[in-house]
This record gives C-alpha cells, structure tokens and sequence, in this order.
C-alpha cells in the first residue's frame, strides 16, 4: 500500500520513499512502487504528475488497488530511498484546471440548472459533459460570469476527510462512490460541495480566470470546452495577437474584424458568381470553336487548357453536342473525358485502367470519367486514349 502524500501535501514537490516493488518492461522503462509519495496519479478524470525519481523523469503515474505505480523512463539506480521530485508546473496547472471544474460545475447548476456527468482534463484543453438542454451564448455567459465572480472573491477553499457517516449527503453535488468509508470532502466555501480525490488549490483567487472556448454535442451531452488559470490567459495572449495582425491586414479595429470579414465573404461569393458565369460563356464559345474546327460528326476532340475550372466546363458544353468524344486536359494534370449520350461510348473503364497505368487515378461511369495524373504524362493519356476511341469509330 502506498501513501498518498499527495491529498494532504498537494503544495510539496519533494520527498523520500522506500521502494516496495521495482520491474523493468519490455520498452526499457521503469515501474516503480513507493511505500509513500507525492506524485498524484491518472484519476478522476485528472491528468498524472510528472516529475523525476532519483533524476530519472517519470512520465505516468497510474493506480493499481492501493499501490500508486511510478512509471520511469529508464533505470532508477541508488540505494536505500529515493528521492522524488514532482514537477511543479505541471501540478499547479492541473490544481487550477481541477479546481475550476469545481466551480464552472457549479456555477452551471445555479444559473441554468445544468448538471455536470462527465470531467475530463486534457494536456490543452479541460471539458465537462452537461445534461439536459443545450447551453446557448447567453447560459455560457452566465456560468462564466458567475465562475468568476467566485474566483475574485477569492473565497477558501477547504478539504477535509471524514467517516461516510458524518458527511452531509444533501450538501454534495455528487455522491460519495460505493465502498468508500472516509471521504475526502472538498468544499469552496458557501458554494460548492463535492467528494473528490484529485490535487486543489487553497483559495479561488489562485485560479486568475475561467473561459469557456465552445460546445459540442456529443451523444446525448452537451461538452464544453474550457481553460483556466495560466492555460485561460496564454489562450487569450495567443488570440489577442492573432486578433491584432488580423485588424492591422484588414486596417480596421480589432472589434469591427468580424464585420469587416463578413463584407469580404460577400464580395468574394459575388465575385465567385461572377467568374463562374465569365467561365462558362468562355467554354460555350471555346467548345464551338474547337467543334467548327474539328469538322462534323462523329469526332474526337483532345484539348488542353491553363485552367482545371475551364477544362471542366469546355468539357461539359462538348457533352451536349451529338457525335463528339472529347478528352479536355488541364496543366494541372487533371482530365474530363466526355462522350455525347447517344453514343453509348464506355470511356470511364480504359481512361480508369490508363490513368492507373501511368501512375495516376481516375473514376467516372459510362461516358463520363475524371482523371489525375502527372502533368507531364498528360500528352500521353490524350494520345493513347483518342486512338483508342478512334479504334472504335473506325
């Protein structure tokens, strides 16, 4: 059995243990079973400590029953005990991110009756799965606002451990799991009461502030995203900036860059209409010519143009003329093969097979197929394709 140091002593990153069991695994590392020790492990939805035994880095920490097992990236050497050190950093974001959970639970329940089922503490980012109605700008608001309000009243925070049969059920946000005979009872006074096992500061001013990033449906709850403390602000840095470049490139203020992108998508899909109708009355005419010089029916066509978008469009004015096979390539090593209908010409199964032969792909149904292949063989498709067809007209 380990002791776990860490419920009580969640500020100190330096201690001695004993080793109960030591064993290397396949990969070279190191688990390592203390008789004591400060390194909190994966739990509760909370991310483990790292940190190092004897100056070799522990990079896991996991439970298994009441033993708290070390994994070490190499060997731990030394006799007699070693000498644990736990990385504060890391520790002191996840008592922040741990600790702020606490309070946006809450503070969802007093706002918008939204009750918390799911915590989860990722190396970037934190989430908690809400049920019931989806929490729309104005109850994320609310929660956030009132999340912070508890932080700068930097109210104490206050962890305890009792026999089950003293613990006040009807104060609990959740209840104490099965089995458990002394519960560890972590309150933020006059505001949140709950059992947890995980690692918290000792005031609410030490989180700074909590920001809700967005949410998501997944399955039947509703995530939100959230960061808190150093995490909140290095995200509200790292915004600000790309905020700033953005209204600096667009000369406007940072808070009108929003409005200012939304006038630019509006030019932008008229101009995008615009140069599609300018395409397709370049292809009408393109498609006539190279028909007028190609002479009449049945004809094979073989063309290349710049333009992947023209090619495209060339390709499908050609379609709707009788007795015409047409093979429009673009620099882009990209090509639509056409045959009119009234043809019954199968060109996706040998444009497919040739496209495949020289190193491309390609698929389409019938008289119809689209190709991708190098640029540089593209002469060779149309070359071996329009014999091919001709094969079939001769």
């Amino acid at each position: 059995m380990t002791q776990k140091l860490y419920l009580d002593h969640s500020y100190e990153t330096v201690f001695e243990a004993k080793v109960i069991s030591s064993r290397q695994t396949e990969s070279g590392a190191t688990e390592i079973v203390l008789d004591r020790t400060l390194f909190y492990p994966e739990s509760g939805g909370q991310l483990p400590d790292h940190g190092t035994l004897n100056g070799v880095n522990v990079v896991d920490v996991q439970e298994n029953g009441d033993a708290v097992v070390h994994i070490a990236s190499g060997e731990v050497s030394g006799s007699g005990p070693l000498r644990g050190a736990v990385l504060w950093p890391r520790r002191f974001d996840h008592m922040q991110q741990h600790t702020g959970q606490h309070i946006l639970s809450r503070a969802f329940i007093k706002t918008d009756k939204l009750d918390t089922v799911g915590f989860h503490m990722g190396e970037e980012t934190c989430t908690i799965d809400l049920d019931g109605p989806a929490p729309d700008q104005a109850a994320i608001g609310r929660a956030e606002d009132l999340s912070n309000q508890i932080i700068n009243e930097n109210r104490p925070i206050d962890i305890t451990t009792m026999p089950i049969e003293q613990v006040d059920m009807s104060e609990l946000r959740r209840k104490v799991p099965e089995g458990v005979r002394d519960a560890r009872i972590v309150t933020v006074r006059d505001f949140d009461v709950i059992p947890c096992c995980g690692t918290h500061v000792k005031t609410t001013g030490e989180l700074g502030m909590i920001k809700v990033l967005k949410t998501e449906r997944v399955r039947n709850f509703h995530r939100v995203h959230f960061k808190v403390g150093v995490r909140a602000f290095a995200d509200y840095r790292d915004k600000h900036a790309v905020l700033q470049e953005l209204s600096q490139r667009l000369t406007t203020a940072p808070l009108d860059v929003n409005a200012k992108v939304e006038r630019l998508m509006e030019d932008a899909k008229a101009g995008d209409k615009r140069l599609k109708a300018l395409v397709q009355r370049l292809a009408a005419a393109e498609a006539q010519r190279l028909m007028t010089e190609h002479g009449a029916a049945p004809r094979v066509i073989a063309h290349r143009e710049p333009d992947a978008m023209l090619a495209r469009a060339v390709a499908t004015e050609m379609q709707k003329a009788t007795g015409t096979v047409a093979l429009i390539a673009a620099d882009d090593g990209s090509v639509v093969c056409v045959s009119s209908r009234e043809l019954g010409i199968d060109l996706a199964t040998p444009a497919s097979a040739l496209a495949g032969e020289l190193g491309g792909s390609g698929g389409g149904k019938g008289g119809f197929a689209q190709i991708k292949i190098d640029p540089s063989k593209v002469d060779t498709f149309l070359e071996r394709m329009t014999a091919d067809v001709r094969k079939r007209f001769a």
